[in-house]
């Protein structure tokens, strides 16, 4: 071997080489110090606390300490207004042993003659803080959850102080290290350690009983089940985003009249689930058999898909009964066309577009697997297409979210805050309702807190009274934010179809493509109004917007073949009588 080939298989460690493996490994490196650097400085206050030769050292271990349990506070505050859920019970348990040791050792530097007490303190703390990794195994483990079963108990939901016991263990730290500085007897904070234990006992006794509660539910499931006769189900897979998937089809699914269950994969849904409905809400342990076979009981005869997860198969396999894809939306993203919707026996769809749609993108279904059962959400949606030419002074802008990947990536918040702006500067009043997962995206978050504050700032100037926050995304619901707009500013999403009921004008946001070739991959960007990524077309949209809207022909005689004929007061109607049909004709599993 050549020495310059000696020299390629040798790497050099050479100052700009360190410097380069940092650079690379910048991510990675603050997410280490946003992780840690809380801990560390919780740490080098409880070793000044116990170490510090001087009254100054200890005091500057006090702030350190006081310090970190309040950022650590303010950030688990954060966590619940951001809609967050993390779990920090049992994490950093070696962590906070090392601070109890450093605050036990100060104890002993300060009250050499009370060591009773501070062996007290020492097994209470870590007593309350080395007991919650099992606990928490037992306490948040899955258990047989059901809910709305006459004659059945409910397991009752984790507490939600459980969550918050961590936070109190490093405020009890602090505290300790405060009063072993102080020179204060340590038998003050082992009485609030002693509270800590109780609460942690008091743990594991809803523990047991959440345990009997389960097995009983295990046991009496079926037989309460089949007392109920149910004719049909709704199967659930996911494991969040109930309101928005699920919630928008419960209210016609109970007006069917019918008797009927809800089964979901995931026990932290149910809640959310009996929040919207009367219905049994059923969550079986056993996915693959077993507890599920004891809840498809002779009565069901047809089940309803709301969400597209693989995991529908788990029930798909129950051959006697018509499985039916429900969607919750229509509109030209992918999720709307994709090949696995072949599988189900029936498709309700909304108009003519939407079989079109499939055959367009390659998915061959038999025409005869497609039922039209129109929009019934659109019921609620006031029909404006008798009022042309009404002037246009309050616009929606509805973004959708970023999707499970970039392929879906449809949202256009990232350029939100500038189409808000131009909004206003035309002197228009805005609506403005983002995706509800949108929050949970920290940089989606952050553009929604800017046009937040835009609008925010404009009706202190302009006194408009503009709609968003809680009011627009929680008070109103969808057909709300429809009927108290003009016209609506959004991308890819099924609020851009809904919006056709109301036969206003609409503009949508060109995101993944633009021009000619957003036009032929979206069929309803025909009828809207195109704002391409780079906004160049924007005030050309807005002066259709709010002028004389030459789209509104077209958008008309497009709405019937998207949506149908069925519209206001008559929407639910195809939805309800088509349902009813396969409920009383259970042959049409089989056909």
């Amino acid at each position: 071997m050549t020495a310059s080939a000696q020299d390629r298989g040798t790497v050099r460690i050479t100052p700009r080489f360190v410097v380069g493996s940092i650079l690379r490994r910048r991510r990675s490196l603050r997410r280490l110090a946003h992780t840690w650097s809380l801990p560390v400085l919780a740490f080098a206050g409880a070793v000044l606390i116990a170490l510090g030769s001087s009254a100054g050292w200890r005091i500057a271990g006090v702030a350190l300490g006081l310090y970190s349990a309040g950022a650590f506070a303010v950030g688990f505050a954060a966590t619940k207004r951001r809609g967050e859920n993390k779990n920090y019970y049992g994490g950093y348990v070696s962590l906070r042993l090392g601070l109890i040791a450093a605050v036990s050792a100060g104890f002993m530097w300060q009250r050499p003659g009370e060591a009773g007490a501070v062996a007290a303190i020492t097994i209470a703390a870590v007593a309350a803080v080395t007991i919650e990794p099992p606990l928490k195994t037992w306490v948040w483990k899955t258990r047989q959850v059901h809910t709305n079963i006459p004659g059945l108990p409910t397991v009752p939901a984790v507490p939600a102080s459980a969550r918050r016991l961590p936070l109190a263990s490093w405020l009890l730290i602090a505290a300790s290290g405060v009063t072993a500085a102080a020179d204060v007897t340590p038998w003050v904070p082992f009485a609030l350690w002693a509270l800590l234990i109780v609460a942690q006992g008091a743990l594991c006794g809803w523990s047991i009983v959440a345990d009997r509660i389960s097995g009983m539910l295990g046991r009496g499931a079926r037989d309460a089940v089949r007392e109920l006769k149910p004719e049909f189900v709704v199967y659930y897979a996911a494991s969040s985003g109930v309101r928005y998937q699920l919630g928008v089809w419960l209210p016609y699914l109970e007006r069917i009249g019918r008797p009927f269950i809800v089964i979901t994969r995931s026990p932290g849904t149910v809640q959310d689930i009996a929040d919207l409905t009367s219905a049994p809400v059923l969550c079986p342990l056993d996915l693959g058999a077993g507890d599920l076979d004891n809840l498809v009981v002779p009565s069901i005869r047809v089940a309803y898909y709301v969400q597209g997860s693989p995991a529908n198969q788990t029930f798909q396999r129950y051959r006697n009964i018509t499985h039916v894809w429900l969607n919750h939306g229509d509109s030209d993203k992918q999720a709307n066309f994709h090949p696995r919707h072949a599988t189900y026996d029936k498709l309700f769809v909304a108009g003519e577009l939407a079989i079109e749609r499939y055959w367009q993108n390659g998915i061959d279904i038999p025409r005869e697997k497609f039922t039209f059962i129109g929009r019934p959400q659109a019921e609620k949606i006031v029909d404006a297409a008798t009022q042309a030419g009404a002037p246009v002074r309050t616009i929606l802008y509805a973004p959708t979210w970023q999707g499970g990947r970039p392929s879906s990536s449809y949202s256009s918040l990232m350029v939100g805050p500038e189409i808000v702006k131009r909004l206003l500067e035309r002197g228009l009043t805005i609506v403005f309702r983002p995706h509800p997962l949108s929050r949970k995206v920290p940089r989606d978050l952050k553009q929604i807190q800017e046009i937040t504050a835009l609008l925010a700032a404009d009706a202190a100037k302009s006194g408009r009274q503009h709609v968003y926050g809680a009011q627009a995304e929680t008070a109103w619901d969808v057909p709300d934010c429809f009927n108290n707009a003009d016209a609506l500013v959004t991308d890819v999403s099924s609020l851009a179809t809904d919006y056709l009921a109301s036969g206003k004008p609409l503009a949508m946001v060109a995101v993944l493509s633009g021009g000619e070739e957003f036009l032929s991959q979206t069929p309803l960007a025909h009828v809207a109004y195109v704002i391409e990524k780079d906004l160049s077309t924007l005030d050309q949209v807005i002066d259709d917007l709010t002028g004389d809207d030459p789209k509104r022909p077209q958008r008309l005689r497009f709405r019937a073949v998207c949506m149908g004929e069925s519209l206001g007061i008559h929407a639910t109607e195809p939805f309800i009588a088509e349902s009813l049909h396969l409920i009383d004709d259970p042959r049409i599993a089989n056909s």
